[in-house]
């Protein structure tokens, strides 16, 4: 991967020859520019005016620096969007407000929001999380991380969001939401507080033929009811006792256990497939989810 420091290094100090175009691969500007030194070395050499000296030298040495500045304050994903497409592919499209979305693998991503994030810069971290998710919708890690940094930003309702959907994906060591610093003054708030009673989510499920209601008042889909989540028994009636058998009556034997049912290749969908689908389900009939999203989500589940 061509490196923006190293491009930029080189059009500061040896920008004069078109070294920084070469090692974009930009060969026209690079011979454009050698020939620029060229002809002011020429005119030198010559005894041109000196009004035509005063004018070629700067243009020669100043516009490699300005390239050079540039390209080393350009943003990583805009830099690799433009010189890294066989890396990063060719889906890059502005957003308003000047952001950008890359195609890089997640994991780059996600290891260029870190950075910023260690550094402080929240914005572009959350900037860089967004994109990792859009590369890995369903790494919950990236989820986490974005919710971290909206918190930073006092931006709880968000961060309450991705946190609820990283849960959802299998956050690995969970724990984490009580004890991460950057979720701390979040974790005082009420409304976190019955986040945490929904186990960290914030729709409020209920058993049986009632509809789901979110945490904050707003009622969700009622197809939700049948979404996998924390249950609230609906009826405090004890169930009716069955009849006991006849003392000539033949004892029954018990029924013998379904086999698991399997998809088409071979997976349990009786475990932890079936929860997963059921999870997301969740998500998209409380509307975090997009039938886009959700659809790709549950392909990449059944293989």
């Amino acid at each position: 991967m061509l490196k923006k420091h190293v491009a930029g290094i080189l059009a500061i100090l040896l920008g004069i020859f078109g070294t920084h175009h070469f090692y974009v691969g930009n060969k026209k500007l690079g011979v454009l520019q050698c020939a620029l030194f060229f002809f002011a070395l020429f005119a030198s050499v010559s005894g041109a005016p000196e009004e035509l000296l005063g004018f070629v030298w700067p243009v020669a040495a100043i516009i490699p620096v300005i390239t050079g500045v540039v390209w080393m304050a350009m943003p990583q994903a805009k830099w690799d969007a433009k010189f890294n497409k066989e890396y990063v592919g060719d889906d890059y499209s502005s957003k308003s407000g000047g952001g950008y979305t890359g195609r890089a693998s997640g994991t780059e991503l996600k290891a260029e929001g870190i950075r910023y994030y260690k550094s402080a810069d929240y914005d572009l971290a959350l900037e860089a999380f967004a994109e990792a998710i859009g590369a890995d919708y369903a790494d919950p890690g990236s989820h986490f991380n974005l919710a971290c940094s909206y918190a930073q930003l006092g931006r709880y309702p968000d961060a309450m969001r991705h946190l609820e959907i990283s849960v959802t994906l299998g956050l690995p060591k969970p724990e984490r939401i009580e004890k991460h610093p950057a979720l701390g003054a979040m974790r005082r708030l009420p409304a976190f507080q019955e986040f945490r009673q929904n186990n960290y989510r914030q729709q409020r499920l209920v058993t049986g033929n009632t509809t789901s209601t979110a945490a904050r008042g707003v009622s969700a889909n009622p197809s939700a009811s049948s979404a996998t989540g924390p249950s609230v028994q609906s009826s405090t009636t004890a169930p009716t006792p069955p009849p006991p058998h006849e003392a000539n009556s033949n004892p029954i034997p018990p029924a013998p256990a379904a086999a698991p049912k399997k998809d088409r290749n071979g997976i349990d969908v009786n475990g932890d497939l079936l929860d997963q689908i059921s999870r997301l389900r969740e998500l998209h009939d409380a509307g975090i989810l997009t039938p886009r999203e959700y659809q790709l989500q549950k392909e990449r589940l059944l293989g």
